[in-house]
C-alpha cells in the first residue's frame, strides 16, 4: 500500500528531527543514515524516497537545530535571557537539542549563513526592544555577541575538566550580561 503525502511529510520531518540530534551528538561523519533510520524503525532504503544524499539531509537538519534552538527566533526573551539558556551547563551538556554551530562541518555553511543572519537580526530586534541605550547594540558588537556565545559553548564543550568548562561559561555569560547593561551616569 502506498503511504499518503502526509505520512512521507511526516516521516521526513521524524527523520530530520532524528538526524539533528544524532548529528549534533556525534557529528556528521560518525552518525550513520543507518542510525538516522534505525531510529525510526525503517531501513536504509528508504531513506533515499526522502533525501538525495546525506549532505541534503544535514542541511535540513542544521536548519532544524537553528530553529528549534531559539537563537534565530525573534522573542519576547531579553539578550540577557539568551545568555543565561545558551550559556548554561544543561545547554552545554546536550548537545543533541542544542546549538548546531559548536563542531559544525563546513558542508553547512549555506545553512549556516542563512541561520547566523537571522540570527543577527533577532539580536537586533532584542536590542531595539530593549529601549535602553545598551552598549553593546551595534552591528560590530551583535557580531561579538554571536562568536562570544558560540566559541564559549564549543571550548565548554570541548575541555575535559568540568571546573573549567563551567568557567567559562560563567566568564562568558558574566562579560556579555554586564556588557548590556545600559551605561552608568
Amino acid at each position: 500500500m502506498r503511504r499518503s503525502r502526509e505520512e512521507a511529510a511526516r516521516t521526513r520531518r521524524t527523520a530530520v528531527a532524528a538526524a539533528s540530534r544524532l548529528f549534533r551528538e556525534r557529528g556528521i561523519e560518525a552518525a550513520s543514515v543507518s542510525e538516522v533510520m534505525a531510529s525510526l524503525g525503517m531501513t536504509d532504503g528508504g531513506f533515499y524516497r526522502h533525501f538525495e544524499s546525506k549532505e541534503a539531509l544535514a542541511a535540513e537538519a542544521c536548519a532544524a537545530a537553528f530553529a528549534e534552538s531559539g537563537l534565530a527566533r525573534e522573542s519576547s526573551a531579553s539578550a540577557k535571557a539568551v545568555l543565561r539558556g545558551y550559556l548554561s551547563e544543561a545547554h552545554r551538556d546536550a548537545p543533541g537539542a542544542g546549538c548546531p554551530l559548536p563542531g559544525s562541518p563546513r558542508r553547512w555553511r549555506a545553512s549556516l549563513r542563512r541561520c547566523g543572519r537571522r540570527t543577527l537580526t533577532a539580536f537586533a530586534a532584542r536590542s531595539r526592544a530593549s529601549g535602553s541605550s545598551c552598549p553593546a547594540r551595534g552591528r560590530e558588537a551583535r557580531f561579538a555577541l554571536l562568536a562570544g556565545m558560540v566559541g564559549a559553548l564549543a571550548l565548554a564543550r570541548a575541555v575535559d575538566d568540568e571546573g573549567l568548562s563551567a568557567a567559562i561559561l560563567r566568564g562568558t555569560r558574566g562579560f556579555w550580561t554586564r556588557s548590556l547593561e545600559p551605561p552608568k551616569t
